[in-house]
């Protein structure tokens, strides 16, 4: 199957799929590493899903973001919901079959695998901290992700809208963190204020006509 590359209407920093028909063993192979190096849980996973599929030029980092955010709206796990969606974008419904069988598989092998020794790995000191010092880690990779994210995502030229997004993000944050408002329902108030606030303006509109 020969990968269909994107028109030069879909770059980098726009919301847009660059190659379609991507091969199924291709596909299959990129989700599996994914699977079997995120360690540390959905941080991790999001980072390496991240990095593999923009650094392949599959996605843009603009259509990542997106992608996640849509699959934060869906009941269950987000991760295995933005797997389904990427396949599907990338080879149809086969794709997000593959694409979830690939996410799924060797991940739980190994936690199968690990599980089995885990209490026994934990229940000394040396393993306990073992597994306390995942936990920056994962932290650090939730801010890497985020800060790859906001480069290329948030408009800084255009500094009313960049500030507005500043704005939400910082809102959100707070929200969840202090009051505990569903991220569904900040997704969804994020979209209807984008339609509102988060326009081109008008000699961007006019440069492109």
């Amino acid at each position: 199957m020969v990968i269909e590359m994107a028109d030069d209407s879909q770059r980098q920093g726009e919301v847009g799929v660059l190659v379609h028909n991507v091969p199924l063993r291709s596909l299959l192979f990129v989700f599996m590493k994914i699977s079997a190096q995120a360690w540390g849980g959905g941080s991790s996973t999001v980072y390496m899903m991240n990095h593999e599929l923009v650094q392949r030029g599959w996605i843009t980092q603009a259509q990542f973001a997106l992608d996640f955010g849509l699959a934060r709206l869906v009941p269950g796990i987000n991760l295995l919901a933005m797997a389904v969606m990427t396949g599907y974008r990338l080879n149809g419904w086969i794709g997000s079959i593959v694409a979830s069988i690939g996410l799924m598989v060797p991940a739980s092998v190994i936690t199968v695998g690990l599980t089995v020794g885990f209490t026994e790995f934990t229940s000394n000191a040396i393993g306990n901290s073992v597994v306390r010092g995942v936990v920056p880690v994962t932290a650090a990779l939730t801010y890497a992700f985020a800060l790859q994210s906001a480069r290329e995502v948030i408009p800084w030229r255009e500094r009313r809208v960049m500030l507005l997004m500043l704005l939400y993000m910082c809102v959100c944050f707070v929200l969840v963190t202090a009051f505990q408002v569903s991220v569904a329902w900040l997704i969804i108030a994020g979209g209807v204020c984008g339609g509102i606030f988060f326009r081109p303006s008008d000699r961007k509109r006019s440069s492109r006509a």
